[in-house]
C-alpha cells in the first residue's frame, strides 16, 4: 500500500494513502485492500435509491449521516452501525454490497471519483458545506487525536498545511470550487445542497435540531477521537488576529468567482 508522510515545515508530518498524488486516511484497520478500493470503485453499481451525502472531512457528514438513516428507516431509534461503515472509499466492494437498502452512503472524495453507475442512475446527493475555518480547526483536532495518522504538530504549522492541501483529501478549496462546478454543470441532476450552520437551527420533531437529534444517546461513544463539540464558530478560539486576516486574504482570492456563502466568517 503506497503509503506516504506530508512533511510541514517543522519536519512533523501526516500519514496518508499516496493513489497517484491524491491523499485518502489509511483505514488498514478496517479494510486491507484499501488501495484496490480507491482504483477499483467506479465499477461499482449502485441502486436507484441510493442516498449519497459528499462533503469536505469535519463539514457535519457524521451527524447527517445519523439522522438520514434514521428517517429513511422511519424511526427515531438509533441505527445499530456507525458512519464508516456506510462510507464508499472506507469499505470493500462485499461490504458496499451487503449494506441494506435503502442506502444512505457518504463520501468526502470529488464527484469524479464516483463510481460511474450511481452518477448513470442520477442516485440522490446532498452536499454539506461549512465555515472553512471551523473545518480547519476540527481537522487539525481530528490529525493530532486519531494515532492512524501519526501526528503530533503544532496548530500554527497546520493552519499553513491546511492551505496547501497537504492533508488527506487534499485542499477545501480545490474540493469545493470542483463540487460547485459540478452543481452548475449538471443543472438536472439531484443534488442538494445544506450547510452545516442550517443544521444546528432547523428544529425536527420535539424541537430538536438534526445535530440534537444526532448528538442524543452517546453517539461520540462509537469512535472516540473522531468527533467534537461541533460548535459554530468555535475557530475564533483558535485563530489569531494574523491567522484570520491571512485566511480572509486567500479565501477572498481563491472563491473570487465563487457563488457559495458561509456564514460566521468574521
Amino acid at each position: 500500500m503506497p503509503i506516504k508522510y506530508l512533511k510541514d515545515e517543522e519536519g512533523e508530518s501526516i500519514r496518508v494513502l499516496d493513489i497517484d498524488g491524491y491523499y485518502l486516511p489509511t483505514s488498514d484497520k478496517i479494510i486491507t485492500n484499501q488501495e484496490e478500493v480507491a482504483r477499483f470503485m467506479r465499477t461499482w453499481n449502485a441502486k436507484d435509491d441510493d442516498v449519497l451525502l459528499c462533503a469536505y472531512p469535519k463539514s457535519g457528514t457524521h451527524w447527517l449521516w445519523e439522522v438520514a438513516s434514521m428517517l429513511i428507516n422511519g424511526s427515531a431509534d438509533r441505527i445499530n452501525l456507525i458512519k464508516e461503515t456506510a462510507m464508499l472509499e472506507g469499505v470493500t466492494q462485499p461490504m458496499y454490497e451487503d449494506i441494506k437498502s435503502p442506502r444512505v452512503l457518504n463520501s468526502h472524495i470529488y464527484f469524479r471519483m464516483l463510481p460511474e453507475d450511481f452518477v448513470k442512475r442520477k442516485c440522490k446527493i446532498v452536499y454539506i458545506l461549512r465555515n472553512p475555518k471551523d473545518v480547519a480547526v476540527s481537522f487539525f483536532n481530528h490529525h493530532f487525536k486519531l494515532l492512524e495518522y501519526e501526528y503530533s504538530g503544532k496548530w500554527e504549522n497546520y493552519f499553513h498545511r491546511f492551505f496547501k492541501g497537504q492533508v488527506d483529501y487534499g485542499s477545501w478549496f480545490d474540493y469545493t470550487l470542483d463540487w460547485e462546478k459540478v452543481i452548475e454543470d449538471n443543472p438536472d441532476y439531484p443534488i442538494h445542497i445544506m450547510s452545516y450552520e442550517d443544521m444546528k437551527k432547523v428544529k425536527m420533531k420535539k424541537g430538536k435540531t438534526p445535530l440534537e437529534i444526532a448528538r442524543a444517546d452517546g453517539w461520540r461513544d462509537k469512535k472516540p477521537g473522531m468527533y467534537r463539540k461541533g460548535q459554530v464558530g468555535d475557530w475564533k478560539n483558535w485563530f489569531t488576529v494574523a491567522q484570520n486576516e491571512l485566511f480572509d486574504a486567500v479565501y477572498a482570492e481563491r472563491m473570487k468567482n465563487s457563488k457559495f456563502q458561509f456564514r460566521c466568517m468574521v
